[in-house]
């Protein structure tokens, strides 16, 4: 969380009874808030970056709009409001920094969802196809049906699947990206773009288009499901960006320290000091903490 979100946390805390109590739950549904403010933010601002789509296009996804977004409710997952979304049937995940969730779907889908994430999903599916909506990091194990096909909308892309075990990432404005352990799925975007996946195939997303599909090994990228980050090299300056994603931290890092690599496995279950920790054992390096501002600083 950014300072100014401490400070909401705090003053809603401040005005609490002041008599002792344990105030863990209170904490978890502010930080719930904090997180749905945000995302929504996020999904308005990435629906202007994907406004630069052709006019051609454009034409093109509104007229298939009526089908894409359409579910047995007739609402936008992406725009629906807490009241639509409850209405609908739908059921709302939201998981808190530093935190995982797994659910079971109506279907016997397994659904992971780590930090910062949102997911809405139905009580029970429908007859035709099997849709939910996922922002942030999910990890999947769909239940075979091959005449209700699941859908996982997001923003800017959907991904198709019939039976599959796959992972998807949509945390930052303008990129995300699909990893398929099993099956086959396929990715279609809001500006027109379709890939197929075969097993270990990755593809990025920047901006609604398609921007490079490769071959991976999986579970550097599902491993997260388990508590773990695996390193291999990234700058530190790319694993802090991570490690304040997840723990909803603010931490700065040295410039004279950005560029250190970073090779190992990083246990996500332990406290955000316990990791730093870790990190300080591999680079020589300072940690100051104030509050929730954290600064990585070169030793002398």
């Amino acid at each position: 969380m950014t300072t100014d979100d401490n400070d909401r946390l705090e003053s809603l805390l401040n005005a609490c009874h002041p008599d002792a109590f344990d105030n863990t739950r209170i904490k978890n549904l502010v930080h719930a808030k904090i997180i749905s403010d945000k995302i929504a933010r996020r999904s308005h601002r990435r629906k202007l970056i994907l406004g630069w789509c052709s006019a051609a296009a454009g034409v093109a996804l509104i007229a298939g709009l009526a089908t894409h977004f359409i579910v047995p409710s007739g609402i936008d997952l992406s725009n629906a409001t807490v009241a639509e979304v409850t209405d609908a049937g739908y059921k709302e995940l939201l998981v808190a920094p530093g935190k995982r969730a797994e659910i079971t779907l109506s279907d016997g889908t397994r659904l992971v969802a780590n930090a910062h994430t949102r997911v809405l999903y139905p009580e029970r599916f429908g007859d035709s196809e099997r849709r939910i909506f996922a922002d942030g990091e999910v990890f999947l194990e769909v239940a075979k049906d091959a005449d209700h096909p699941f859908v996982v909308e997001s923003n800017g892309f959907d991904v198709k699947v019939l039976g599959t075990v796959f992972n998807i990432c949509n945390t930052s404005d303008s990129t995300a990206s699909v990893v398929l352990v099993e099956g086959s799925v396929e990715v279609s975007t809001d500006c027109d773009n379709r890939v197929k996946l075969r097993p270990n195939d990755m593809v990025d997303l920047v901006n609604g288009e398609v921007a490079s599909l490769r071959q991976v090994d999986t579970e550097d990228y599902t491993m997260w499901v388990d508590g773990l980050l695996s390193l291999h090299g990234e700058p530190l300056s790319q694993l802090v960006e991570r490690l304040s994603e997840h723990y909803g931290f603010t931490i700065d890092c040295e410039t004279s320290l950005g560029d250190v690599r970073v090779y190992g496995k990083l246990d996500l279950q332990d406290s955000i000091d316990q990791v730093l920790a870790a990190i300080r054992e591999i680079v020589p390096m300072e940690i100051e903490r104030e509050g929730s501002l954290i600064t990585m600083k070169a030793r002398p």
